[in-house]
């Protein structure tokens, strides 16, 4: 490093006199602020610009066959049908534990950001001293002052002022700006993680709920079937092994009802975990057959609305902060400029520490500093900044390019199990009535029980099969919301 001493304006052992001596020391001031100014406008590094993506206009114009597009993504509020699940929504986003730790390190991030934001001002601080000194008479310069005591009081603002004409404080200030709202965008991405987990573990409830519904109802059908096999053995109508097998079948259905019970309870607490509660039992709804969501996403998704992904944004505000690295590294190619200033009282004894004019004193100076030679580290800096940068490009094309793939993705499995929970209807009417008519042909002896246990079964699977094929529309629906980045 080369210094270069720039003394614009010195006032430092001898006191300043008069008002003169003040005058100057203010007008070099000032000069020195002017050029500074004017080296300030001076810039040598680039501003943020997106990189080219290329995106496709819509998801939904090959996927739906529609041009009318939705503007934004709904909060959750607006986009859940099921007041109970907004409540419990609620109850998340106010006391889940991740969330209330993201938000307190986010307050932290902000509070070092508010520092850095103002790193273009100068440094003052105010130096209070006082001393006193007594040289041994048997030093060279105490055998000379003869034992005399040597008094110093100073008080004195000393400024520090590190100036931008480069533009390297504004990059540092980019820089810690990119890396808060990075990590703001963090705190959402988890907040519509949350929205998305509660929710699929809600309607996960609902379904056991409707799981065990069924298993009870076809329990009962199955205790009545198997009571109507007894009666008729007794008279001699049917052999043991009608008993027998009915009784499989009972006891097979039978088995699952507390297996769905202990499924429904750890969803229970899984749910309350979320939204920071001990375990407990969970306010739902009745049914899984209400209509679960107040908008439609699946009609006309603009490619637009994936610059909402806290992912894409976290991805471009990281890009942005490589950027603004690379400014700060070629910033140190050129010189750097400091001015310093002090100005207060000075006196040898205390008696005079504060008489103005006489104790007065004040010196302004600047220094610049050029690199020379530091062993390639500026360069090898700079170098790596730039490739920093250039693999934050691709990282940023990359989240893109998921987001694509997931909406793309999640639009299609809708289209296919809409396809799917028709045909799962069709089969649990066709169940439905077939369960009617077992049990009348039974009664009336024009099918025998192997046909009625048989129908009893499917029906069973059938009613199983429709509820898990809704539960997955259900699913598809919140994964395109999360796609999307929800609100």
């Amino acid at each position: 490093m080369l210094m270069q001493g720039l003394r614009a304006a010195t006032f430092g052992t001898p006191a300043v006199k008069n008002k003169h001596q003040m005058k100057v020391v203010i007008k070099h001031s000032i000069h020195l602020l002017l050029i500074a100014g004017l080296l300030q406008s001076c810039k040598v590094t680039k501003d943020h610009t997106r990189p080219e993506l290329n995106l496709p206009a819509s998801f939904s114009a090959a996927a739906m066959g529609t041009d009318t597009g939705i503007v934004e993504i709904p909060a959750y509020r607006q986009f859940f049908a099921d007041q109970a699940l907004v409540e419990l929504l609620d109850k998340v986003m106010a006391n889940n534990p991740d969330l209330l730790i993201a938000s307190e390190q986010l307050l932290a991030a902000e509070a070092s950001l508010k520092s850095v934001k103002l790193n273009y001002l100068p440094d003052i601080n105010l130096q209070v001293n006082a001393g006193v000194q007594r040289l041994s008479q048997n030093s060279m310069m105490g055998s000379f002052a003869g034992g005399l005591l040597f008094e110093e009081y100073n008080m004195a603002p000393a400024i520090s002022w590190d100036i931008d004409f480069w533009g390297k404080l504004k990059r540092q200030r980019e820089e810690a700006l990119s890396g808060y709202l990075s990590q703001a965008e963090n705190r959402r991405a988890l907040r519509v993680q949350l929205i998305a987990q509660a929710a699929q573990a809600y309607y996960n409830l609902l379904s056991l709920d409707e799981q065990l519904r069924i298993a009870q109802a076809v329990e009962k059908s199955m205790r009545e079937t198997l009571a109507m096999l007894q009666t008729q053995y007794a008279v001699g109508d049917v052999s043991s092994l009608a008993i027998r097998q009915s009784e499989a079948q009972l006891a097979e259905t039978r088995a699952l009802i507390p297996e769905i019970k202990a499924g429904i309870k750890a969803q229970e607490n899984a749910l309350q975990t979320l939204a920071g509660s001990y375990p407990d039992a969970v306010q739902r709804a009745r049914s899984l057959q209400n209509r679960a969501f107040a908008t439609e996403l699946e009609t006309g998704v603009p490619a637009d609305l994936l610059a909402n992904r806290p992912d894409v944004k976290q991805q471009e505000l990281q890009l942005q902060g490589a950027n603004a690295r690379v400014g700060i590294a070629k910033a140190d190619f050129y010189p750097t400029l400091r001015i310093t200033g002090q100005g207060g009282l000075n006196a040898i004894k205390a008696t005079n520490w504060f008489s103005i004019p006489a104790s007065l004193f004040g010196n302004v100076a600047a220094g610049l500093t050029q690199p020379l030679f530091n062993r390639r580290s500026i360069r090898s800096a700079y170098e790596q900044a730039v490739h920093q940068r250039e693999a934050a490009v691709h990282a940023f094309r990359k989240s893109v390019l998921v987001a694509v793939e997931e909406v793309s993705t999640s639009l299609s499995t809708i289209t296919h199990i809409k396809e799917q929970l028709t045909e799962a209807g069709n089969r649990k009417v066709a169940m439905d009535k077939a369960m009617a008519d077992a049990r009348l042909l039974y009664q009336y002896g024009e099918a025998n029980y192997l046909e009625v246990l048989t129908v009893q079964q499917s029906y069973f699977q059938a009613e199983l099969a429709h509820t898990m094929v809704l539960q997955k529309e259900i699913n598809a629906y919140i994964a395109l919301y999360k796609s999307l980045g929800g609100n």
